[in-house]
């Protein structure tokens, strides 16, 4: 029986792309907002690991639209013009194939939101794409230089406002300080479901991955368990990975891995 208390985090395993993602969701409710937001990782216009494959977007947008639901890709990447990201990884082909809108966070329109809780970020420019909407962080399973993994937490520096530079577009969060800014950014945007791609994983760091075949996709509507599962996977111990601790103490998700409800399945 399935304890409330737990967190629910189901890995797939298998090779048939869109019978894992089925597989995968079928262990959670449907969206209950009409709008479903896809945010892939896409820091720059690596092919991946370094970025999320454009399979896994367009195999969810076909079961989000068959669902009913007007699916929207945003992204605001950080090393490179999401526009340039977009076109070079195939995302533009599929959003004119199956009219679905892509937006540039980067320079999206905003509204200011505020909370003492927050640890750096006292105030954020919300972009109001996100507004209302079902927010699906799907990042790829990847090693990360500063923050050691850079799963579905770390996915939503990308759900921010970019400076207007050529580089470090999200500089001002490693300023502050990126692990508790990334925990501050999920607080106020916390993806209602992550789907981590472990198909193919990025070791050695977030640019210039290598490749390393692990054949699975780890499912939650917990940001922090999908990213505690995905750590072990990787050969972490999640509570010593900051910005996972952090964000448990903040009551944004379970990083203790006795506490999550594993679901482990082949399709």
């Amino acid at each position: 029986m399935h304890n409330k208390l737990c967190s629910k985090v189901v890995v797939v395993k298998g090779e048939d792309l869109y019978q894992m993602i089925k597989g995968g969701l079928s262990y959670f409710e449907n969206p209950s907002k009409r709008i479903v937001i896809l945010k892939p990782n896409l820091i720059n216009s690596e092919d991946p690991p370094t970025t999320t494959p454009s399979e896994p977007i367009e195999t969810l947008i076909k079961y989000y639209n068959k669902a009913g639901y007007e699916v929207i890709i945003a992204e605001g990447s950080g090393w490179s013009e999401t526009e340039d990201a977009y076109e070079i990884l195939g995302y533009r082909k599929i959003a004119e194939k199956y009219e679905v809108k892509l937006v540039d966070l980067n320079k999206d329109d905003y509204e200011i939101r505020e909370s003492l809780k927050a640890f750096v970020l006292k105030s954020f420019e919300f972009p109001l794409t996100l507004k209302d909407s079902y927010i699906v962080s799907v990042p790829v399973l990847k090693e990360h230089s500063i923050t050691t993994v850079t799963l579905s937490l770390k996915n939503m520096l990308g759900a921010t406002l970019g400076a207007k530079a050529r580089f470090a577009k999200k500089g001002r969060f490693h300023k502050l300080g990126v692990d508790k800014s990334i925990v501050d950014i999920n607080f106020y945007v916390k993806p209602n479901l992550s789907i981590i791609d472990g198909r193919t994983v990025g070791v050695g760091g977030e640019l210039k991955a290598e490749p390393k075949e692990f054949g699975i996709m780890i499912f939650s509507e917990d940001p922090v368990a999908a990213d505690t599962i995905g750590a072990k996977y990787l050969g972490y111990d999640p509570l010593l990975i900051k910005h996972i601790k952090l964000a448990q103490e903040k009551g944004l998700g379970i990083a203790n891995p006795k506490k999550i409800d594993l679901v482990e399945v082949k399709v």
